[in-house]
């Protein structure tokens, strides 16, 4: 036989060990969430690269191919420039079009 002491007190263990899991189920989920988040920023960043010389492009720093292939070069001032050096090799290059 038990008092109702002890039945409290069970009561309260019982509720702060359902807490803690509920805490633990919860910081689960959110650090899955964030490791997508996080898996998505890093596949953006990788896409913002020049399409010819691989180098990463900010914010407004590269324009698209001019035949809209979807590929985005730099702007910097090497030689070739990238988009002479991708117009020769772009997916929706004509074969009559001279490059």
């Amino acid at each position: 036989m038990t008092s109702h002491v002890e039945e409290q007190i069970r009561a309260r263990i019982a509720a702060a060990t359902n807490k803690r899991q509920q805490q633990r189920q919860q910081r689960a989920e959110l650090d899955e969430a964030r490791q997508a988040g996080l898996e998505a920023r890093k596949a953006a960043k990788l896409r913002r690269r020049c399409a010819v010389c691989e180098r990463p492009l900010g914010k407004g720093r590269g324009r698209p191919c001019a035949r809209g292939c979807g590929v985005y070069l730099c702007r910097a001032p090497h030689r070739p420039p990238c988009n002479d050096v991708h117009g020769g090799q772009c997916a929706r290059l004509t074969p009559g079009e001279g490059a």
